[in-house]
């Protein structure tokens, strides 16, 4: 009975190791491999091809990840700074039904809906970033306002910390509080 107790930690690690061994035995799958996720099953061909190549590009987007391939981002050129667009600027986007070419696709024009909704993102993203700024702005001239006056704040309580020496009653009081607050007789 001591040595279980002794032994308890592994004990539990070895039941823990069984009962893990038996669940793969179960399960019938080898060690380390995980089950692939079920296929789901589309109507719309369409559909099907379409969430097939965005796994494919996943797919290669891991593996180029796991070689350390940098994922190519479009660079955006430089260019010389202009005066900041006005803070509260009004951008409506209006999403007009996309006009159907002759000979135009389902593809095509489930594509152009898509540009759409991405414009109308980003467009809010500009928003919220021009708001954003217009916080921040606001947050640096306070930080400025409060900044310019410290100096007037210390020489205001210097000031009355000295008038209040001067009274009698507060100098004694001065006394009092540094005996009660401040550190023993035996250690000054």
């Amino acid at each position: 009975m001591d040595w279980i107790r002794d032994h308890l930690q592994f004990i539990i690690a070895v039941a823990g190791a069984i009962a893990w061994w038996l669940n793969q035995r179960r399960t019938g799958q080898p060690e380390g491999e995980e089950a692939p996720p079920p296929e789901q099953a589309f109507e719309d061909p369409e559909l099907a091809e379409r969430t097939r190549r965005i796994r494919e590009e996943i797919q290669r987007k891991i593996e180029q990840r796991a070689k350390g391939y940098a994922t190519e981002q479009p660079k955006r050129p430089l260019a010389e700074p202009v005066a900041p667009p006005p803070i509260m600027r009004e951008v409506v986007v209006t999403q007009a039904p996309p006009r159907l070419r002759t000979g135009m696709t389902r593809v095509e024009t489930q594509r152009q809906a898509e540009i759409l909704e991405q414009q109308a993102t980003l467009a809010e993203q500009l928003r919220e970033a021009e708001l954003m700024k217009a916080a921040a702005l606001k947050r640096t001239e306070f930080e400025a306002a409060t900044a310019d006056h410290s100096a007037t704040a210390r020489t205001q309580a210097r000031s009355t910390v000295l008038g209040d020496l001067r009274d009698p009653d507060a100098l004694r009081r001065a006394f009092i509080l540094r005996e009660v607050l401040g550190p023993p007789m035996a250690l000054r």
